[in-house]
């Protein structure tokens, strides 16, 4: 699969489980303290955009706006909808994984930046997920693309960095998905 499908199915599904939030939930802590729900779900869908907007030379996000999980008001349901929506387009535009873009992490090709919009998409999914007691299982097809995003970006250097916590262990019995979440440092 490549990383561009891999990346919208990871974001519809991110659009999937943001919808099946109660409003109950919102408030409910998450597995990446101290942040709730609410505050998780915003931070990864402005990291999106704030990707989407590096590969495209658009101020959509301000990374610390994004990384500061300042939370959205209201329903998520239709932000979610509507971010999905518009970063989708926007790494689908002719030439974006071709270009180098300027990040900060300096001036890198969209090929290495989808990793870090993917690596983000499907970990917080997955964490949103969990959290809320109903984890997903990624598809068999994706586990070859992201066994490679994971090793790519959680790195050492990452780690180091305050990006990516270091990995963990799984248990003997974890799921494709729980081993990947595990090496992305999520207690499982």
């Amino acid at each position: 699969m490549d990383d561009l499908t891999l990346l919208t199915q990871a974001v519809r599904e991110l659009q999937r489980v943001i919808g099946g939030v109660d409003g109950a939930e919102l408030e409910q802590e998450t597995n990446c303290p101290p942040w709730t729900v609410r505050r998780l779900a915003s931070h990864v869908l402005k990291n999106q955009l704030f990707w989407a907007g590096c590969v495209t030379g658009q101020d959509l996000m301000p990374q610390a706006e994004a990384m500061a999980a300042v939370p959205y008001d209201g329903d998520l349901t239709p932000i979610a909808a509507t971010v999905a929506q518009q970063v989708i387009e926007l790494w689908h535009t002719d030439g974006v994984l071709e270009a180098h873009h300027v990040t900060p992490f300096g001036e890198l090709p969209g090929a290495v930046v989808v990793n870090f919009a993917l690596i983000d998409a499907a970990a917080h999914t997955w964490d949103l997920s969990a959290s809320l007691g109903r984890p997903i299982e990624f598809p068999a097809e994706w586990v070859p693309g992201m066994t490679r995003v994971v090793e790519l970006t959680c790195t050492e250097h990452t780690v180091e960095l305050g990006l990516v916590k270091p990995p963990v262990e799984p248990a003997a019995d974890a799921t494709d998905t729980q081993r990947l979440m595990a090496a992305a440092g999520r207690q499982i």
